[in-house]
């Protein structure tokens, strides 16, 4: 349903989510990672954000791949604001229900619970926009 904002969060979804613990030792200090992909969809004004969480320790014990998507409506693709809408507040509306998720997930799994940092994810302003797809169809 179309919201009478320039631009507004539909919904989310976690479209892939694996985790794996290797061993039964200590889990090491955590390494993160974030991958991003954008698709405009012209033809109903959506934008949809993918952003891929890649998780693992140092001593080789625990990794996971929590796959999210974020979905957001937006009126004008000629907004003066489109490419901050898109690239820098997306993925700071998604994140945080990545990191809840993955905080659930690895305590509902038997693990002291993974909290991920809080980030500024402006770093990836440039990744998004190189990896944004605009679909005409």
């Amino acid at each position: 349903m179309k919201k009478n904002k320039p631009f507004s969060f539909s919904h989310f979804l976690i479209q892939k989510s694996h985790i794996e613990r290797l061993k039964q030792e200590e889990i090491g200090s955590m390494n993160f990672d974030i991958d991003v992909h954008g698709y405009i969809y012209s033809k109903d004004n959506t934008f949809q954000l993918d952003l891929i969480a890649k998780i693992s320790d140092d001593n080789e014990v625990f990794n996971a791949l929590i796959h999210g998507v974020g979905i957001f409506e937006f009126e004008n693709l000629e907004d003066e604001n489109i490419d901050s809408y898109f690239y820098l507040n997306a993925p700071a509306i998604l994140f945080p229900y990545i990191r809840a998720y993955v905080t659930s997930l690895t305590a509902l799994s038997g693990l002291n619970p993974i909290t991920l940092p809080t980030l500024n994810l402006e770093s990836l302003k440039e990744k998004l926009k190189e990896n944004t797809e605009l679909i005409k169809d």
